[in-house]
């Protein structure tokens, strides 16, 4: 055998390698197709098993890999059944120490519809079970995503399509900087460093220290 020939199979270069949708490894949409590739195989199998938290989060991850997808492409995401099958979900299979993921879920997916009072909804009872548990992490995580949500209810990055189809106009932030100081507050009581970037990025866009 010639030794100068390597064994195996020839390993791509993932520069150029495609994913089944036809994108490259190194394309920005590759992770979020890849993501829901896997999850929607998962969901198959939760579903004929009857795994209700599984189903529950399954529909989660997609919900969330959609919205990335959104952002990343600059598309306005449609009704996103995902979210709410998510959130109906993880009620049906009673944890609530998971039903917050879903609300804050729900509440991104209201927030870029140009939903802001179901956004609100949303973030209110995540806070309100958060709080109740005590649940100090997801706590913080409302407090951030209803500061950085605060400021998209009055200028939606898509346009509010829901409160220009009232009539009306979209209601003012409430406080995203309160917001702000008491996630630094809980984040540095608890150890959460791994939201300081978040936190330090919200607060240069919107005030704080």
């Amino acid at each position: 055998r010639d030794r100068r020939q390597p064994a195996g199979p020839p390993v791509p270069d993932p520069a150029t390698a495609a994913n089944s949708d036809g994108l490259a490894a190194t394309d920005p949409l590759a992770p979020c197709i890849e993501v829901e590739r896997r999850a929607k195989t998962a969901l198959v199998v939760a579903e004929a098993n009857g795994w209700l938290l599984d189903i529950a989060l399954d529909h989660l991850t997609l919900a969330r890999a959609r919205l990335l997808r959104a952002l990343m492409t600059g598309r306005p995401p449609g009704p996103d059944p995902e979210a709410l099958a998510a959130v109906a979900g993880l009620r049906q299979a009673g944890q609530m120490d998971y039903l917050p993921r879903g609300l804050l879920t729900a509440a991104w997916s209201h927030a870029l519809r140009g939903d802001p009072d179901a956004a609100r909804a949303a973030l209110d009872e995540a806070l309100e079970i958060a709080r109740r548990g005590p649940m100090p992490l997801f706590e913080a995580d409302v407090l951030l995503y209803r500061a950085r949500l605060g400021g998209w209810a009055s200028r939606p990055p898509f346009g509010d399509v829901a409160t220009a189809a009232r009539g009306q106009d979209a209601p003012a932030p409430s406080s995203p900087q309160a917001d702000l100081a008491a996630a630094r507050r809980l984040i540095e009581q608890h150890g959460y460093g791994r939201r300081l970037p978040e936190l330090e990025d919200a607060e240069a866009v919107l005030g704080g220290p």
